[in-house]
């Protein structure tokens, strides 16, 4: 590996170091690799069948995470370690996996622009945070991003034959909407005549019928009926529409939020790459137009797109790699200019990473839960734990369930006053909910997260970090186990 790729790789662990936890919408799949390392065949056991969500997922992108995961977690558990360290494993894994996809990819980018450009697009992906913060995160979109990368490389190499196969394992396995950005390359190549319509049609067939079988039968050995995740998930998000449920977007907000946070200033960079290099149009059309077309959905998240950072960075990298070889044809000020560019990037990074690192309070809460339990004699006492909805969203997974003796509960909707709730003996709750239960449990850890940015221009640095508390961990009043926050 060279070392900016080195680099590359070594930041994309370091975003785990971080940030171990998880969000819900990562929830599916990072329980779905538990279940593989620690129910194996047992499939009954799995967490899908009592949380399933409100469409199902494909197990594809959790076997090939566990399958190399697998080893490692025994390893580690021979050695002491607990489960939670296989969070940090399985994580590192699938950030290895997009880091070598663009590794592929950025080599591939040397080949058809130079290893100037090559090397640049190593250095602004190192500056910006959301590619390598998301390279890690079992989403989805990650797990298609890895076969997205591959595929741009197949293109890149004009190699037709795998761009075809790659590319349609990403669109059928993982997400459907890429028909859409893979549609406008295929239209690319099929006009320019780089591709034969006879050629794509022998690889697209065959291709579209080995992995659309593969997820059927292995989907649906793990969800006990017939089904094609994918395929639900496309029909009720894109064609019932069913994710504006979930919050809606102005049409623009890709251009003028997504994009903008998340290539932050090489953006203004990227006019001057097309100029000086107008092969990057190749990049740029279908990068624009799949953003066009995804912005006519209503619901907007910028893992939706995070697909085309990659191509939107080798534009901007080629500006770079044009100003620094001919820096001194330009004025002082352009070179300088550009280096700060990065420099600033950079900088506006570390911000989005203190914000990230703060904003998982329910997976901190639910590890000093335990912290403070190991602390105690009694920590290896059967004792129960209600997870509430606020708690499960922002951090707590299945890997953090440390102690084998506790029992762990997510059951959603028990009203603040029902007999069941309040009989657990420790409870993870939102901090505004307290009030309901201040008189049977005591107060023994608050858990503050990120609440929002406040603006100060007078002062240096002018933004600060809002830090609130979140969460609260309760304990039973006379389940045996006293501290001294009790009260």
């Amino acid at each position: 590996l060279l070392p900016l790729e080195l680099l590359v790789c070594v930041m994309s662990v370091c975003m785990v170091l971080l940030c171990p936890y998880t969000k819900v919408e990562e929830s599916f799949n990072l329980q779905a690799i538990h279940d593989i390392l620690y129910h194996s065949t047992n499939i009954d056991k799995y967490d899908h069948h009592e949380f399933p969500g409100v469409v199902p997922r494909t197990f594809s992108g959790p076997i090939a995470v566990a399958a190399p995961a697998y080893p490692l977690v025994k390893m580690s558990h021979s050695m002491g370690a607990t489960k939670f360290t296989s969070q940090y494993i399985v994580r590192i894994i699938l950030g290895l996996i997009i880091t070598g996809s663009f590794i592929s990819y950025n080599r591939a980018v040397a080949k058809k622009l130079g290893t100037s450009v090559s090397q640049y697009l190593c250095l602004v992906t190192l500056t910006q945070f959301h590619f390598l913060f998301y390279s890690s995160r079992p989403l989805p979109n990650t797990f298609a991003l890895a076969l997205v990368l591959l595929a741009f490389r197949f293109w890149i190499l004009q190699n037709y034959e795998l761009f075809i196969w790659t590319s349609g394992a990403a669109i059928i396995l993982f997400r459907f909407e890429l028909v859409v950005l893979f549609g406008l390359i295929l239209m690319m190549e099929l006009v320019s005549g780089r591709l034969k319509i006879i050629q794509f049609l022998f690889h697209v067939i065959p291709a579209g019928m080995l992995w659309l079988s593969l997820t059927i039968v292995v989907d649906s050995l793990f969800w006990k009926r017939w089904v094609w995740p994918e395929g639900e998930v496309f029909w009720y998000n894109t064609i019932l529409n069913k994710s504006s449920e979930w919050g809606t977007s102005p049409i623009w907000w890709y251009f003028t939020s997504a994009l903008p946070r998340s290539l932050l200033l090489p953006l203004f960079m990227i006019p001057w790459g097309i100029y000086t290099d107008r092969r990057t149009m190749t990049f740029l059309i279908p990068a624009i137009g799949f953003v066009s077309m995804y912005s006519l959905l209503p619901h907007k998240e910028l893992r939706f797109i995070i697909y085309t950072i990659p191509l939107f960075n080798t534009i901007a990298a080629t500006g770079y790699s044009q100003i620094w070889k001919n820096r001194y044809k330009y004025p002082l000020v352009i070179p300088v200019g550009a280096i700060c560019s990065l420099l600033v990037t950079w900088g506006l990074s570390l911000v989005f990473l203190v914000i990230s690192i703060n904003n998982y309070p329910g997976g901190h809460a639910f590890h000093n839960l335990h912290k403070i339990m190991n602390e105690n004699e009694n920590h290896l006492d059967t004792y129960s734990v209600h997870i509430g909805v606020e708690a499960a969203m922002t951090g707590v997974s299945r890997f953090g369930e440390i102690n084998p003796t506790w029992k762990y509960s997510k059951i959603e909707g028990l009203p603040h006053d029902s007999k069941e709730l309040l009989e657990f003996d420790f409870l993870l709750i939102s901090a505004g909910d307290y009030h309901y239960y201040n008189t049977s449990h005591f107060l023994i850890h608050k858990e503050s997260g990120y609440s929002r940015l406040s603006f100060t221009p007078r002062q240096f640095p002018p933004v600060t970090i809002i830090i609130e508390n979140k969460i609260f961990v309760l304990k039973r009043k006379g389940c045996g186990f006293t501290s001294d926050d009790e009260g």
